[in-house]
């Protein structure tokens, strides 16, 4: 194996090595493991982000259309198909967010606090991947920071999410051919890539301990969503062509493909950060130290 890997070209070869070897790193640090309790935290998180996500958007963009196009926009981008319970999930979620925009700022608090345990699962899974075995602030420290981070992130994400959904911005940016394009296509493909790449970049550089590199977190998110861009487009061509065969299954199936969905992408997630780490030991993190953690 040894003696026919020698004779690849050089940066072939360094490259099939370096893919080995997150691989084993991924392995050692039980990455299969990572990735469950990730999208366990994710998954627990999901609702108080959809009532974030509602308060926040209605409050800026005063339209009863908000909610529900929101709520049209998780489901249509779910990895299923109309007949697989889209309708179950609609209702779920729209009996969920009912009367969101009205929340409180002790709500908000208290929303804000279980929405920072999906970046506390990131994390521990960046963490766990560092090549020097670094560990980030203990808690509360580590806490305050993952809450910190939310508050930070998430107006980004929905400033995405609102290019992507809202009519009232829609309605703005008609005279604009740019925005009006923009606002047309980020739910498509390339904007959900575009929008993971500059998300987990982000993660990956202010989450990990220690030492490291724009450089590296960028490489990291393009395999992250790479990976999550796969999966979602193998899940939709799976369920297409296997689902809705029973009434049964059909009702089932959106909870099904979600939550496959997030354990497939939760590895993408806890590879793309191995891939970052050995990103690092081959190129020797240069620039300074995150910031947070």
């Amino acid at each position: 194996m040894k003696t026919w890997a020698s004779k690849l070209p050089g940066p072939l070869r360094r490259s099939g090595a370096a893919c080995w070897e997150t691989i084993l790193s991924f392995d050692r640090a039980a990455g299969t493991r990572q990735a469950a309790q990730l999208s366990f935290f994710v998954l627990l998180s999901f609702p108080a982000l959809l009532l974030l996500a509602v308060w926040i958007l209605s409050n800026v963009f005063d339209s009863p259309d908000v909610r529900q196009d929101l709520i049209d926009e998780i489901v249509v981008n779910l990895p299923i198909e109309e007949v697989q319970g889209r309708k179950e999930l609609q209702d779920l979620l729209d009996q969920l967010t009912r009367g969101a925009g009205g929340l409180g700022i002790a709500a908000i608090l208290i929303l804000l606090y279980s929405v920072s345990s999906a970046i506390g699962g990131l994390r521990h899974a960046v963490e766990t991947a560092n090549e020097k075995g670094k560990q980030g602030p203990p808690f509360p420290e580590n806490k305050i920071l993952d809450i910190g981070i939310t508050i930070v992130t998430l107006p980004a994400a929905l400033l995405f999410v609102t290019l992507a959904l809202s009519r009232d911005l829609a309605s703005v940016v008609n005279d604009s051919p740019f925005l009006s394009w923009t606002a047309d296509h980020l739910g498509g493909p390339a904007g959900l890539f575009g929008a993971g790449l500059i998300f987990y970049t982000w993660i990956f550089w202010v989450l990990n301990p220690g030492k490291t590199t724009w450089s590296s977190a960028a490489v990291g998110a393009a395999v992250t969503s790479l990976l999550i861009w796969l999966v979602f487009g193998g899940l939709r061509i799976w369920f297409g062509i296997s689902g809705g065969g029973s009434a049964i299954y059909g009702v089932l199936a959106g909870f099904i493909g979600l939550l496959v969905f997030l354990n497939l992408a939760s590895m993408a997630v806890v590879m793309g950060a191995h891939v970052a780490a050995i990103w690092r030991v081959h190129r020797g993190g240069k620039e300074p130290p995150a910031r947070l953690g």
